[in-house]
């Protein structure tokens, strides 16, 4: 996994099932199509391509999935693949700093 988020222990269980369903969906077209990037520029590339989609929060993104239309999966995943290839194209062309020597 590429982003270590403290949900907090401070809260009941149940508010940790809380997620945004493009944050995995982000995270998985990343790794299959920036592999070759370093953690470092994954992590920045995956907080570009997030802000760039909308927030969809939910408790289980599995009964999410299953009710959605294939026209609207289609068109999630044609965003997420726009929004990644463009964070991608963005962290290229400003490398982390740490990778600039």
């Amino acid at each position: 996994m590429l982003l270590n988020i403290d949900r907090g222990s401070d809260h009941p269980e149940t508010l940790n099932t809380v997620t945004n369903v493009y944050e995995r969906l982000v995270l998985d077209h990343l790794v299959k199509v920036g592999g070759e990037l370093s953690a470092e520029a994954q992590a920045d590339a995956a907080c570009i391509a997030l802000n760039k989609l909308p927030s969809k929060y939910v408790r289980h993104a599995v009964d999410w999935m299953f009710f959605i239309s294939e026209p609207e999966r289609k068109r999630i995943d044609r965003a997420i693949d726009m929004a990644v290839t463009n964070a991608i194209a963005r962290v290229l062309d400003n490398p982390p700093l740490q990778e600039t020597g």
